[in-house]
């Protein structure tokens, strides 16, 4: 079973999961697919960074963003 799941892995784009009995135990991805679950986790960690930081009080002091053009010269 293992051989033929790694064979629908490399045929095809969708993820092939190999089984130990009956539970679930590896997942087989194409290298294209495994970079965009790895974006797309990397962009779920800065987003709850991001919300992590904008709760916390020390940060509710903004800056309006004409000012920062402004000061770094930017268009």
């Amino acid at each position: 079973m293992t051989l033929q799941a790694l064979a629908k892995a490399i045929k095809s784009k969708k993820p092939a999961i190999i089984r130990e009995g009956d539970k679930p135990r590896f997942v087989v991805l194409d290298w294209s697919s495994y970079r965009r679950w790895e974006e797309m986790q990397e962009d779920l960690e800065d987003s709850l960074r991001l919300a992590e930081a904008l709760a916390d009080p020390k940060n509710q002091r903004r800056i309006p963003l004409a000012r920062v053009k402004r000061r770094f010269k930017l268009p």
